[in-house]
C-alpha cells in the first residue's frame, strides 16, 4: 500500500461520539478489494442505548464489536463484486434480527458509505440503507471535502450553517433547506462532496430559513498535524424518532 496524494484514497476510519477518526493517511487498496462503512443513524429508544448493528458479507461477520448509535465501523476491506450484505442486531448470522439484508455490487478499488437511517417497526422489521459511493480524490490545497445528509425521519427541513472558527474573524458556509432524504433517495446526487475552505468548523443545524440552532457539533476539516491536509467529512441530521431528540454526527472518510 503506497501512500500518493495524487489518487484516489481510502482511509481506515475509527469512529467517536461524531465518528471523527484518527486515520491521517490514505491508501490504494489492491486491486481486487474495495471498502465499505457501516454507519448508524438510525435512532434507537434512549432506553436502549446500546442498540448496535452488526455488518455481514457472505456470512462472515465483519466488524468485531459492532456499531452503536451514531457511530461507525469505518472502512472495512471487501472482495470487488456482487456480494451479499446483511445488517444484524445479533453478531451471528442466522440471527432473525437484521435490519437490512441486501445484494451489492462493489466496484473494484471503490470505497462505499452504507447509512442505516430510519427506524425499524419491529425486532425483525427492516430499517433503510443509503448506499453511497464516495469519492476520496483528495481536496486541492487549502480545501476540504463536505456533504450534508438529511436523514432524521420526521426532522423539519434544515440549514446547515459550517462557522469556521479556525480563522479570525471567523466565516461561514450555509447549506440551506436539505430535507429528509425519505424512502427513495437519488443515491447518486447525495454522494457528490462539495469543496469548502480547510479548518475547524462548528455545524449548526437550524430550522430553514430561520436563525433558529436546534443542535450543533464540532467539525474538524483540517488535522492539527498539517494543516495543508483538507479532510474528506459527512455530516449528518438524525434523531427525532423513539424519544431521540434531533442529532448531529459525522464521518471522517480521510
Amino acid at each position: 500500500m503506497i501512500f500518493n496524494r495524487t489518487k484516489k484514497i481510502f482511509s481506515i476510519a475509527l469512529g467517536s461520539i461524531f465518528i471523527l477518526s484518527s486515520c491521517d493517511k490514505g491508501f490504494e487498496q489492491p486491486g481486487s478489494f474495495s471498502s465499505v462503512a457501516v454507519i448508524h443513524a438510525s435512532p434507537v429508544s434512549s432506553t436502549s442505548p446500546t442498540d448496535t448493528l452488526h455488518f455481514f458479507v457472505d456470512t462472515a461477520r465483519y466488524n468485531s464489536t459492532g456499531v452503536t448509535y451514531i457511530n461507525s465501523s469505518g472502512y472495512l476491506p471487501v472482495s470487488s463484486g456482487t456480494r451479499p450484505i446483511s445488517i444484524r442486531r445479533k453478531s451471528v448470522n442466522t440471527s432473525a434480527l437484521y435490519v437490512a439484508t441486501f445484494p451489492y455490487d462493489f466496484a473494484r478499488g471503490k470505497s462505499y458509505s452504507f447509512f442505516v437511517y430510519d427506524t425499524t417497526t419491529s425486532a425483525t422489521g427492516t430499517a433503510k440503507v443509503l448506499r453511497l459511493q464516495d469519492d476520496l480524490t483528495l481536496p486541492m490545497a487549502n480545501m476540504a471535502h463536505i456533504r450534508a445528509l438529511h436523514l432524521a425521519p420526521n426532522g423539519p427541513a434544515v440549514d446547515i450553517t459550517l462557522l469556521r472558527t479556525s480563522v479570525t474573524p471567523n466565516d461561514s458556509i450555509t447549506i440551506t433547506n436539505r430535507t429528509y432524504v425519505g424512502a427513495t433517495p437519488n443515491e447518486a446526487a447525495l454522494s457528490a462532496f462539495t469543496p469548502v475552505p480547510r479548518g475547524t468548523y462548528t455545524a449548526k443545524i437550524k430550522l430553514a430559513g430561520t436563525q433558529t440552532v436546534a443542535t450543533s457539533a464540532i467539525v474538524v476539516l483540517s488535522p492539527a498535524a498539517d494543516l495543508n491536509i483538507g479532510r474528506i467529512v459527512t455530516v449528518f441530521v438524525t434523531g427525532t424518532a423513539k424519544g431521540r431528540a434531533l442529532a448531529v454526527g459525522s464521518f471522517r472518510h480521510y
